[in-house]
């Protein structure tokens, strides 16, 4: 067995805040482990067209002992524990029960409850094996890349994981990336939700994303500088004045002027309706074209339509963040009740009568390893919202319940439950026979 290395770790041991339990499986335990720092080299070569990352990750067990789990959908070349190095086959993905998308990689190695440890990978970036990903965007005649992390909810490894070795959303993290683009005398832009510091003139940056984020937080877009056009502006948001930087492709067709114009009204208005703002004194959206739409913390990349959707989970889904990722069909209900949703059935603010006869929905995938967001939580999910605007009152009284929400949770996480409690108080009526048979697909009731 690895030595424990002495690593610090900036979290609470696994088991809580929404670590899902052990796993077992042949020849012992796999367990769920404690990120508590992240450090990469990304490499991307345009001559070669090639992209090389070297990254560490310093983690944690909890209280079982076992083979610890974490996430990398590339890959692997190499891989060291503590310095040891393995054979690739030790990180292999290994089922947790929750189907074959959400498999988890297990280091093949047991180790004792609480140990840390350090782990160190090699590898080579292509089209990450999860459902819908994209690969890396090359320019022609090794002119230039363009890279968008473009994480989704919708289908399991679609978060950080995709591209750098991480844990599953409940855990909290720092994250440090040195990227440099290779091969080209064209500049880059690197625009980030990070403390981003330019270290060669559009060819190398170091990016310091903080240890309150998860896999879900951290934004990041590398692209030509001439493709690349900018808008910054000022927003007031609740008692901050946010410095507002908006970014547009060419494929977004966008006027990118009006669009931080929008952006800034958005945030104003989110800011008077919801509560503070959760992010520091900034936010940045970078528009690509149809399609794309993607919130993180303080930030999107997005297409011009979504902007209002992906701003609004500022508050709810990046301000109040998810537990655990069974739980992001909150974020979405709330954004498709309140926001001018493509994916709406009904009007935004909707208040309308749900009975208990109608079909049942499971919003809230029912074993602890999912990890991701139904599609029945947008629409589903906000006609939901709409029958609990009915009881408490109206619209106006669900809006002011949601700033309760906020103002209780913002930069913490919270689970459905939580939800379910806190707006029963405000309607002053137990909801859980509407989350039983709305939420939970029925399964819970009686």
């Amino acid at each position: 067995m690895p030595a424990a290395t002495g690593l610090s770790s900036s979290d609470p041991a696994p088991g809580a805040g929404g670590a899902p339990p052990p796993v077992p499986a042949e020849g012992g335990l796999l367990v769920p482990v404690d990120i508590g720092r992240a450090r990469a080299r990304v490499r991307f070569d345009t001559s070669t067209r090639q992209a090389d990352v070297e990254a560490t990750v310093e983690l944690q067990l909890g209280e079982a002992p076992g083979r610890p789990l974490f996430d990398l959908r590339q890959e692997v070349d190499e891989v060291f524990l503590d310095e040891v190095r393995l054979p690739v086959e030790a990180v292999r993905h290994r089922a947790t029960g929750a189907g074959e998308d959400a498999r988890m990689r297990a280091v093949d190695v047991e180790c004792e409850a609480r140990s840390r440890h350090l782990l160190r990978l090699r590898y080579r970036l292509s089209r990450p094996a999860a459902t819908g990903a994209e690969p890396l965007d090359w320019a022609p005649a090794g002119d230039g890349v363009r890279f968008d992390l473009w994480m989704s909810d919708l289908e399991p490894g679609r978060y950080l994981e995709m591209w750098l070795p991480a844990n599953l959303c409940h855990d909290h993290f720092s994250l440090e990336l040195d990227v440099e683009v290779a091969g080209t005398g064209r500049p880059h832009l690197l625009l980030a939700n990070g403390e981003v510091e330019e270290l060669g003139a559009g060819r190398s940056w170091a990016v310091r994303y903080p240890a309150s984020y998860t896999s879900l937080s951290p934004m990041l877009v590398v692209a030509p500088a001439d493709q690349v056009a900018t808008a910054r502006s000022e927003a007031r948001c609740g008692a901050r004045t946010l410095e507002v930087t908006v970014a547009a492709l060419p494929e977004a067709a966008a006027d990118v002027g009006a669009a931080a114009a929008d952006t800034c009204a958005w945030l104003s208005y989110f800011g008077s309706r919801y509560g503070d703002w959760a992010h520091g004194d900034s936010f940045l959206a970078v528009l690509w074209g149809p399609g794309r739409g993607m919130e993180y913390d303080g930030a999107t990349t997005a297409s011009e339509a979504a902007l209002e959707h992906e701003i609004f989970h500022s508050w709810f889904g990046r301000g109040v963040k998810p537990a655990g990722a069974r739980d992001g069909w909150m974020d979405e209900a709330m954004a498709t009740w309140a926001t001018a949703s493509s994916r709406a059935t009904e009007a935004r603010f909707a208040s309308a009568e749900l009975g208990l006869d109608e079909t049942p929905l499971e919003l809230r995938p029912w074993h602890p390893w999912a990890r991701h967001t139904p599609r029945e939580a947008y629409a589903g999910g906000a006609r939901l919202l709409a029958g609990v605007a009915y009881q408490a009152g109206g619209a106006g009284h669900l809006r002011a319940a949601l700033a309760d929400w906020h103002r209780r949770f913002a930069g913490r996480a919270a689970t459905s439950d939580d939800l379910c409690r806190h707006l029963s108080t405000w309607c002053g009526t137990d909801l859980r026979p509407w989350w039983d048979r709305y939420v939970e697909g029925g399964r819970t009731a009686g």
